[in-house]
Protein backbone atom coordinates (compact mmCIF):
# COMPACT_ATOMS: atom_id res chain seq x y z
CA UNK A 1 0.00 0.00 0.00
CA UNK A 2 1.13 3.58 -0.60
CA UNK A 3 1.67 6.43 1.78
CA UNK A 4 -1.96 7.55 1.55
CA UNK A 5 -4.28 5.23 3.50
CA UNK A 6 -6.10 2.85 1.21
CA UNK A 7 -4.35 3.88 -2.00
CA UNK A 8 -3.31 0.70 -3.89
CA UNK A 9 0.11 0.39 -5.47
CA UNK A 10 1.82 -2.32 -7.54
CA UNK A 11 -1.51 -3.50 -8.92
CA UNK A 12 -1.47 -6.44 -11.33
CA UNK A 13 -4.30 -8.31 -13.05
CA UNK A 14 -4.30 -12.03 -13.77
CA UNK A 15 -6.73 -14.43 -15.41
CA UNK A 16 -8.09 -16.99 -12.95
CA UNK A 17 -8.13 -19.57 -15.74
CA UNK A 18 -4.34 -19.36 -15.96
CA UNK A 19 -3.92 -20.84 -12.49
CA UNK A 20 -5.05 -24.12 -10.99
CA UNK A 21 -5.42 -22.65 -7.51
CA UNK A 22 -5.65 -19.37 -5.64
CA UNK A 23 -2.34 -20.06 -3.92
CA UNK A 24 -0.65 -20.44 -7.29
CA UNK A 25 -2.00 -17.04 -8.36
CA UNK A 26 -0.85 -15.39 -5.13
CA UNK A 27 2.62 -16.87 -5.52
CA UNK A 28 2.78 -15.66 -9.13
CA UNK A 29 2.09 -12.11 -7.92
CA UNK A 30 4.71 -12.36 -5.15
CA UNK A 31 7.24 -13.63 -7.66
CA UNK A 32 6.41 -10.95 -10.26
CA UNK A 33 6.71 -8.21 -7.64
CA UNK A 34 9.82 -9.83 -6.10
CA UNK A 35 8.25 -9.98 -2.65
CA UNK A 36 10.15 -12.47 -0.52
CA UNK A 37 8.43 -11.91 2.84
CA UNK A 38 4.73 -11.53 3.52
CA UNK A 39 3.42 -10.38 6.89
CA UNK A 40 -0.32 -10.17 6.31
CA UNK A 41 -2.70 -10.74 3.43
CA UNK A 42 -6.34 -9.89 2.80
CA UNK A 43 -8.29 -11.77 0.15
CA UNK A 44 -11.68 -10.57 -1.09
CA UNK A 45 -13.43 -13.53 -2.72
CA UNK A 46 -16.74 -13.88 -4.53
CA UNK A 47 -18.17 -16.45 -2.13
CA UNK A 48 -19.51 -16.84 1.40
CA UNK A 49 -16.56 -16.87 3.81
CA UNK A 50 -18.06 -18.12 7.07
CA UNK A 51 -16.69 -21.66 6.64
CA UNK A 52 -13.08 -22.81 6.86
CA UNK A 53 -13.25 -24.24 3.34
CA UNK A 54 -14.00 -21.59 0.71
CA UNK A 55 -15.58 -22.68 -2.59
CA UNK A 56 -16.03 -20.01 -5.27
CA UNK A 57 -19.33 -20.60 -7.14
CA UNK A 58 -18.26 -18.77 -10.32
CA UNK A 59 -14.72 -20.13 -10.38
CA UNK A 60 -12.92 -23.48 -10.28
CA UNK A 61 -10.95 -22.56 -7.16
CA UNK A 62 -11.52 -23.74 -3.61
CA UNK A 63 -9.19 -23.47 -0.64
CA UNK A 64 -8.78 -23.97 3.09
CA UNK A 65 -8.14 -20.74 4.99
CA UNK A 66 -5.97 -22.49 7.56
CA UNK A 67 -3.93 -24.38 4.98
CA UNK A 68 -3.41 -21.30 2.82
CA UNK A 69 -2.31 -19.24 5.82
CA UNK A 70 0.16 -21.93 6.86
CA UNK A 71 1.50 -22.36 3.34
CA UNK A 72 2.04 -18.63 2.78
CA UNK A 73 3.35 -18.04 6.29
CA UNK A 74 1.34 -14.84 6.71
CA UNK A 75 -1.64 -13.68 8.76
CA UNK A 76 -4.64 -14.19 6.50
CA UNK A 77 -7.90 -12.24 6.42
CA UNK A 78 -10.59 -13.50 4.04
CA UNK A 79 -13.65 -11.37 3.32
CA UNK A 80 -16.48 -11.46 0.81
CA UNK A 81 -15.70 -9.40 -2.28
CA UNK A 82 -18.66 -7.12 -1.65
CA UNK A 83 -17.78 -6.76 2.00
CA UNK A 84 -14.61 -5.24 0.56
CA UNK A 85 -16.63 -2.99 -1.74
CA UNK A 86 -18.78 -1.87 1.17
CA UNK A 87 -15.74 -1.14 3.36
CA UNK A 88 -14.36 1.02 0.56
CA UNK A 89 -17.39 3.34 0.60
CA UNK A 90 -15.96 5.25 3.56
CA UNK A 91 -12.76 5.90 1.57
CA UNK A 92 -14.51 7.63 -1.35
CA UNK A 93 -14.15 11.32 -2.06
CA UNK A 94 -16.92 13.67 -3.26
CA UNK A 95 -15.89 13.24 -6.91
CA UNK A 96 -15.79 9.44 -6.77
CA UNK A 97 -19.56 8.97 -7.20
CA UNK A 98 -21.76 10.10 -10.11
CA UNK A 99 -25.28 10.62 -8.75
CA UNK A 100 -28.29 9.83 -10.92
CA UNK A 101 -30.79 12.65 -10.58
CA UNK A 102 -31.38 15.00 -7.66
CA UNK A 103 -31.67 12.72 -4.58
CA UNK A 104 -28.66 12.55 -2.27
CA UNK A 105 -27.90 10.14 0.58
CA UNK A 106 -29.34 10.77 4.02
CA UNK A 107 -26.40 11.04 6.45
CA UNK A 108 -26.31 8.04 8.75
CA UNK A 109 -28.71 6.05 6.58
CA UNK A 110 -28.28 2.45 5.49
CA UNK A 111 -26.13 2.12 2.36
CA UNK A 112 -26.33 -0.71 -0.17
CA UNK A 113 -23.77 -1.47 -2.85
CA UNK A 114 -24.67 -3.53 -5.91
CA UNK A 115 -22.25 -4.58 -8.61
CA UNK A 116 -22.47 -6.74 -11.74
CA UNK A 117 -19.23 -8.48 -12.68
CA UNK A 118 -18.61 -12.19 -13.16
CA UNK A 119 -21.60 -12.52 -10.85
CA UNK A 120 -23.82 -9.99 -9.10
CA UNK A 121 -22.55 -8.78 -5.74
CA UNK A 122 -24.54 -7.07 -2.99
CA UNK A 123 -23.60 -5.83 0.48
CA UNK A 124 -25.16 -3.54 3.05
CA UNK A 125 -23.64 -1.02 5.47
CA UNK A 126 -25.90 -0.52 8.48
CA UNK A 127 -26.46 2.83 10.16
CA UNK A 128 -23.94 1.72 12.80
CA UNK A 129 -21.28 0.90 10.22
CA UNK A 130 -21.60 -2.89 10.36
CA UNK A 131 -21.08 -4.70 7.05
CA UNK A 132 -23.76 -7.24 6.18
CA UNK A 133 -22.67 -9.34 3.19
CA UNK A 134 -25.23 -11.22 1.15
CA UNK A 135 -25.73 -13.50 -1.82
CA UNK A 136 -28.68 -11.46 -3.08
CA UNK A 137 -27.49 -11.89 -6.66
CA UNK A 138 -28.81 -15.45 -6.44
CA UNK A 139 -32.37 -14.32 -5.72
CA UNK A 140 -34.76 -15.53 -8.39
CA UNK A 141 -35.38 -13.21 -11.34
CA UNK A 142 -38.82 -11.56 -11.23
CA UNK A 143 -39.85 -10.20 -14.67
CA UNK A 144 -41.73 -6.89 -14.77
CA UNK A 145 -42.96 -6.81 -18.38
CA UNK A 146 -44.30 -9.13 -21.07
CA UNK A 147 -40.93 -8.94 -22.81
CA UNK A 148 -39.07 -9.98 -19.68
CA UNK A 149 -41.50 -12.87 -19.22
CA UNK A 150 -40.62 -13.98 -22.76
CA UNK A 151 -36.90 -13.68 -21.97
CA UNK A 152 -37.39 -15.78 -18.84
CA UNK A 153 -39.19 -18.48 -20.81
CA UNK A 154 -36.23 -18.68 -23.21
CA UNK A 155 -33.73 -18.86 -20.36
CA UNK A 156 -35.63 -21.76 -18.84
CA UNK A 157 -34.33 -23.70 -21.86
CA UNK A 158 -30.84 -23.14 -20.42
CA UNK A 159 -31.38 -23.14 -16.67
CA UNK A 160 -33.68 -24.97 -14.29
CA UNK A 161 -33.69 -21.87 -12.07
CA UNK A 162 -33.00 -18.34 -13.33
CA UNK A 163 -31.43 -16.10 -10.70
CA UNK A 164 -31.04 -12.37 -11.16
CA UNK A 165 -27.30 -12.73 -11.82
CA UNK A 166 -28.10 -14.93 -14.83
CA UNK A 167 -29.14 -11.64 -16.47
CA UNK A 168 -27.26 -8.92 -14.58
CA UNK A 169 -23.59 -9.84 -14.92
CA UNK A 170 -21.02 -10.43 -17.66
CA UNK A 171 -22.50 -13.85 -18.47
CA UNK A 172 -25.92 -12.19 -18.07
CA UNK A 173 -25.26 -9.94 -21.07
CA UNK A 174 -24.56 -13.09 -23.10
CA UNK A 175 -27.78 -14.68 -21.83
CA UNK A 176 -29.86 -11.62 -22.69
CA UNK A 177 -28.43 -11.39 -26.20
CA UNK A 178 -28.96 -15.14 -26.72
CA UNK A 179 -32.56 -14.96 -25.50
CA UNK A 180 -33.37 -11.92 -27.63
CA UNK A 181 -31.94 -13.58 -30.74
CA UNK A 182 -34.11 -16.62 -30.14
CA UNK A 183 -37.15 -14.40 -29.64
CA UNK A 184 -36.60 -12.53 -32.92
CA UNK A 185 -35.21 -15.11 -35.32
CA UNK A 186 -37.57 -17.49 -37.10
CA UNK A 187 -34.87 -20.14 -37.21
CA UNK A 188 -32.53 -19.46 -34.25
CA UNK A 189 -28.88 -20.24 -34.77
CA UNK A 190 -27.34 -23.23 -32.94
CA UNK A 191 -27.27 -22.96 -29.14
CA UNK A 192 -23.46 -23.19 -29.11
CA UNK A 193 -23.18 -19.89 -31.01
CA UNK A 194 -22.05 -17.50 -28.28
CA UNK A 195 -21.09 -13.83 -28.16
CA UNK A 196 -18.91 -12.39 -25.42
CA UNK A 197 -19.93 -9.24 -23.50
CA UNK A 198 -17.10 -7.37 -25.27
CA UNK A 199 -18.42 -8.47 -28.69
CA UNK A 200 -21.97 -7.46 -27.75
CA UNK A 201 -20.76 -4.06 -26.52
CA UNK A 202 -18.81 -3.57 -29.76
CA UNK A 203 -21.90 -4.43 -31.81
CA UNK A 204 -23.96 -1.99 -29.73
CA UNK A 205 -21.33 0.70 -30.32
CA UNK A 206 -21.75 0.09 -34.07
CA UNK A 207 -25.52 0.52 -33.77
CA UNK A 208 -26.63 -3.12 -33.80
CA UNK A 209 -30.24 -2.96 -32.65
CA UNK A 210 -30.33 -6.38 -31.01
CA UNK A 211 -27.17 -5.65 -29.00
CA UNK A 212 -28.52 -2.24 -27.94
CA UNK A 213 -31.84 -3.74 -26.89
CA UNK A 214 -30.07 -6.45 -24.89
CA UNK A 215 -28.04 -3.80 -23.04
CA UNK A 216 -31.25 -1.85 -22.41
CA UNK A 217 -32.68 -5.04 -20.90
CA UNK A 218 -29.58 -5.34 -18.72
CA UNK A 219 -29.99 -1.83 -17.30
CA UNK A 220 -33.78 -2.17 -16.94
CA UNK A 221 -33.44 -5.37 -14.94
CA UNK A 222 -30.56 -3.96 -12.88
CA UNK A 223 -32.65 -0.86 -12.11
CA UNK A 224 -35.62 -2.93 -11.02
CA UNK A 225 -33.43 -5.13 -8.83
CA UNK A 226 -31.66 -2.20 -7.18
CA UNK A 227 -35.05 -0.66 -6.44
CA UNK A 228 -36.00 -3.94 -4.76
CA UNK A 229 -32.76 -3.82 -2.76
CA UNK A 230 -33.54 -0.24 -1.71
CA UNK A 231 -36.82 -1.49 -0.28
CA UNK A 232 -35.33 -4.64 1.25
CA UNK A 233 -32.59 -2.73 3.07
CA UNK A 234 -34.35 0.66 3.49
CA UNK A 235 -31.34 2.27 1.84
CA UNK A 236 -31.86 5.90 2.80
CA UNK A 237 -28.06 6.26 2.77
CA UNK A 238 -28.04 5.50 -0.96
CA UNK A 239 -27.64 2.76 -3.52
CA UNK A 240 -24.10 2.54 -4.91
CA UNK A 241 -23.48 0.82 -8.25
CA UNK A 242 -20.10 -0.74 -8.87
CA UNK A 243 -18.57 -3.60 -10.84
CA UNK A 244 -16.55 -3.98 -14.01
CA UNK A 245 -19.52 -4.75 -16.27
CA UNK A 246 -21.33 -1.56 -15.29
CA UNK A 247 -18.16 0.43 -15.97
CA UNK A 248 -17.80 -1.06 -19.46
CA UNK A 249 -21.43 -0.44 -20.37
CA UNK A 250 -21.84 2.95 -18.68
CA UNK A 251 -21.83 4.83 -22.02
CA UNK A 252 -25.08 3.07 -23.00
CA UNK A 253 -26.94 4.01 -19.81
CA UNK A 254 -30.04 6.23 -20.02
CA UNK A 255 -30.13 7.72 -16.51
CA UNK A 256 -33.75 8.96 -16.70
CA UNK A 257 -34.93 5.54 -17.86
CA UNK A 258 -32.89 3.87 -15.11
CA UNK A 259 -34.37 6.06 -12.38
CA UNK A 260 -37.90 5.57 -13.74
CA UNK A 261 -37.54 1.78 -13.52
CA UNK A 262 -35.80 2.01 -10.13
CA UNK A 263 -38.65 4.08 -8.71
CA UNK A 264 -41.53 2.04 -10.19
CA UNK A 265 -42.46 0.30 -6.93
CA UNK A 266 -46.21 0.74 -6.61
CA UNK A 267 -47.16 1.92 -3.13
CA UNK A 268 -43.49 2.60 -2.33
CA UNK A 269 -42.72 4.65 -5.43
CA UNK A 270 -42.55 7.81 -3.33
CA UNK A 271 -39.92 6.29 -1.05
CA UNK A 272 -37.74 5.16 -3.99
CA UNK A 273 -38.03 8.59 -5.59
CA UNK A 274 -36.09 9.94 -2.61
CA UNK A 275 -33.38 7.26 -2.57
CA UNK A 276 -30.03 8.38 -3.97
CA UNK A 277 -28.53 6.18 -6.68
CA UNK A 278 -24.95 6.66 -7.79
CA UNK A 279 -22.27 5.03 -9.86
CA UNK A 280 -18.92 4.60 -8.12
CA UNK A 281 -16.32 5.93 -10.55
CA UNK A 282 -13.40 4.89 -8.35
CA UNK A 283 -11.54 1.82 -9.57
CA UNK A 284 -9.95 -0.90 -7.40
CA UNK A 285 -12.77 -0.80 -4.86
CA UNK A 286 -11.96 -4.34 -3.73
CA UNK A 287 -8.36 -3.43 -2.97
CA UNK A 288 -9.45 -0.32 -1.12
CA UNK A 289 -11.78 -2.44 0.98
CA UNK A 290 -9.05 -4.97 1.70
CA UNK A 291 -6.81 -2.19 3.01
CA UNK A 292 -9.64 -1.09 5.33
CA UNK A 293 -10.19 -4.69 6.45
CA UNK A 294 -6.52 -5.08 7.36
CA UNK A 295 -6.65 -1.91 9.41
CA UNK A 296 -9.79 -3.14 11.12
CA UNK A 297 -8.53 -6.70 11.65
CA UNK A 298 -9.39 -7.91 15.10
CA UNK A 299 -12.27 -5.46 15.53
CA UNK A 300 -15.95 -6.42 15.45
CA UNK A 301 -16.95 -3.94 12.77
CA UNK A 302 -17.25 -6.44 9.95
CA UNK A 303 -19.65 -9.39 10.32
CA UNK A 304 -19.07 -12.18 7.80
CA UNK A 305 -22.02 -13.97 6.14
Amino acid sequence: MGAEPGEPERVRSYRCSDFSSLEQAVRAYLNDEQISELDQLCLAVAAPVDQELIDLPNNHWSFSKLQLQASLGARLTVINDFTAQALALDLLGPDDVEWFGAPRPTPGGIRTIVGPGTGLGVAVVTAGGEIVPSEAGHIGFAPSSEHEIDVLRKLFLRYRRVSIERLVSGPGIENLYWANRRLRMREPEPDQMRYSPAEIAAMAHDGDRLALDSIDDFFDILAGFTGDMALATWATGGIYLSGGVFRKLRRFLDIERFRARFQDKGRFTRFCEEVAVGWVRREQMGLLGCSAALRDAGSTRSRQP
